[in-house]
């Protein structure tokens, strides 16, 4: 026993039993604990100011159940060992932002050591570790009676619900819209079912199941989830086939395989904005909802559009891209829905897939959905309602199942008003929406972003440049960047062309970009010299006579510029060529020669 720890006496312990007394623990995310109260020292003999900031893992022998708190996972009426003693608990794990940050872990009573709890999940989980592995998409364990003693958030999410409304519940009353589950006729029969797939909330999975036995008798089972759309067997068996030159590696092909060119990896950027879309992307992309992108034009509109489909489960199938304003109104349906042999003159002989049926299984990606015209608007709405599309040229209508990422830069509402855009295809499609923010309003990402241009150019060019030189810096983060990432891009590119040594200079940036800034520059010395005249005469001169002699100022400046043309000098100022001479007398200027 540690000298630290202070024991209480039996029969504190058995005192606290006897009153049915529980204690309640707060773990960190490494299971330390953050904060108890009496009634947990107590069951677990020991003062609490003695526990805290500890790991409860060296206080108890939690075996593999400890890996399981860890991971998020929600368990009730399982024993951990204490000083040769078992005490019943519950787990409850705390998840902010998708991220396990620790749990609640209820004591609820020493077990007589005569007494087995229904279900001890530390040897379940000892002697089911040959086929049990938290990296699989859901785990479940249920006791003899079909009653949930253990889930994971993974398996949970299958179902739209969390761990804790699911524990204590038969598996049929779990698991909503679903079939009934198999794993009693498992335990039934002691037979486990391998490989099966089952329909889980409007997804069919791929599964095996356990029977859980212990002394020769079932006393519970387990069902863990293989895949969680059986889509992505059929997906990665139809890549493989289709790409020869790589069966011999089949053996090695991962569930990360994606068809997509980038991820959120890909997108580059540490401010708070572009931290939070990363954020939301990964939630949002896990489901199939359609998605609406919107930005200026230069964002990376595709960029996210391609991280959504590789962290989606239909990256095993394509992604495929259609800008609406570059194809011609009257090619639009026919790449979108495909056509059949003879539907027109020059008709491909057999026809042709349109992108939504290559897309099938997969994502398509609408880029510029504002320019599609009204009438395609219609039969894009058809295809997202009834999941069917008739290609041009008539045929069969054709089932398809694609995930919609549109995008655009145009205010779609305006739109709508206008009588341009169809609302009812508009709610279709922005049922989740993410905002791209401009460069100029996350211009914290402008270095990260030009060192990783100068990264990726460097390779292209056989070239090593180090950085921007400081008065080139300057001019790159004073800029507004209209064309945002695109535009940042393209300068580094032409730099690229013009560099000869580590660092890009000012002279090999565009013309436009260091002449706003010396335009910048002077605007900004042209303040300074106001400023300057300003307190020059503040306390010297009434209001009433520094105005008098300002505006005095201006119109022998104005007259000045205009070389003495006082129509010209009336619109530079913006007043009448009468109020020119109004002030002019005024300040008994001498008279020029008009034009």
């Amino acid at each position: 026993m540690d000298q630290a720890t202070e024991i209480a006496g039996p029969a504190a312990v058995k005192a606290a039993n006897d009153g049915n007394s529980s204690g309640i623990l707060h773990l960190d995310a490494e299971l330390c604990i953050v904060s108890l109260d009496e009634a947990a020292g107590t069951l677990l003999g020991a003062a609490p100011h003695t526990l805290l900031g500890r790991r409860l893992d060296e206080i108890a022998d939690l075996a593999e159940l400890g890996a399981y708190m860890k991971s998020g996972t929600v368990f009730n009426g399982q024993p951990i060992e204490v000083s040769g003693r078992r005490i019943l608990c519950d787990y409850l794990p705390t998840v902010e932002s998708d991220q396990v940050v620790g749990g609640v872990l209820s004591l609820q009573r020493v077990l007589p050591e005569a007494l087995d709890c229904q279900v001890d999940l530390k040897e379940l989980l000892q002697s089911a570790g040959a086929y049990l592995d938290l990296n699989y998409d859901g785990i479940v364990i249920c006791d003899r009676a079909g009653i949930i003693v253990m889930v994971n958030q993974a398996f949970a999410d299958l179902l739209d619900t969390t761990p804790h409304a699911m524990i204590g519940k038969h598996l049929n009353e779990a698991y909503l819209n679903s079939q009934p589950s198999r794993l009693p006729a498992v335990m039934e029969t002691e037979t486990p079912q391998v490989g099966i797939t089952h329909y889980i909330n409007g997804k069919q999975v791929y599964a095996s199941l356990y029977p859980i036995q212990k002394n020769g008798k079932v006393v519970g089972g387990i069902g863990k989830i293989l895949f969680k759309d059986i889509r992505e067997i059929t997906l990665i068996a139809n890549r493989l086939q289709t790409a020869p030159e790589t069966r011999a590696l089949a053996g090695s092909v991962t569930r990360k395989e994606t068809s997509s060119r980038y991820d959120v990896n890909s997108i580059v950027g540490q401010s708070k904005k572009i931290l939070d879309l990363k954020e939301s992307l990964l939630r949002v992309a896990g489901k199939n909802s359609n998605v609406l992108l919107l930005g200026e034009s230069g964002t990376g509109k595709e960029l996210f559009a391609h991280a959504i489909h590789a962290a989606s489960n239909r990256r095993y199938a394509q992604f495929v891209k259609v800008n609406c304003a570059a194809i011609p109104e009257h090619l639009l349906e026919s790449e979108l829905f495909g056509y059949s042999e003879g539907a027109f003159t020059g008709a491909r002989k057999g026809g042709q897939l349109g992108k939504f049926e290559q897309a099938h299984l997969g994502t398509i990606f609408l880029d510029e959905i504002g320019d599609m015209p009204l009438y395609m608007q219609a039969k894009m709405l058809r295809v997202l309602q009834e999941r069917e599309l008739t290609p041009l040229g008539g045929g069969a209508p054709k089932m398809v199942d694609v995930r919609v990422v549109a995008a655009t830069n145009c205010n779609l509402e305006h739109l709508v008003r206008e009588g341009k855009f169809r609302q009812d295809l508009y709610y279709r499609l922005k049922v989740v929406t993410l905002s791209i923010p401009s460069l100029r309003e996350r211009k914290e990402d402008i270095r990260p972003l030009v060192m990783n241009f100068i990264h990726q150019f460097n390779e292209e060019f056989g070239l090593e440049v180090q950085a921007l030189s400081l008065e080139a810096r300057e001019i790159i983060m004073r800029y507004d960047w209209p064309g945002n990432v695109r535009e940042l891009r393209n300068v580094i590119e032409s730099a690229f062309n013009l560099v000869t040594g580590p660092l890009i200079l000012r002279d090999h940036l565009p013309e436009q970009l260091s002449r706003m800034h010396d335009s910048s520059a002077a605007e900004a010395s042209a303040a300074q010299d106001i400023g300057g005249y300003i307190h020059q005469r503040l306390g010297a001169k009434s209001l009433a006579e520094i105005v008098d002699e300002f505006e005095h100022l201006l119109l022998e400046t104005a007259l000045e510029v205009s070389k003495g043309n006082k129509l010209h000098a009336a619109d530079l100022l913006g007043i009448s060529r009468q109020w020119l001479y109004k002030k002019l007398h005024k300040y008994e200027s001498g008279p020029g020669e008009d034009t």
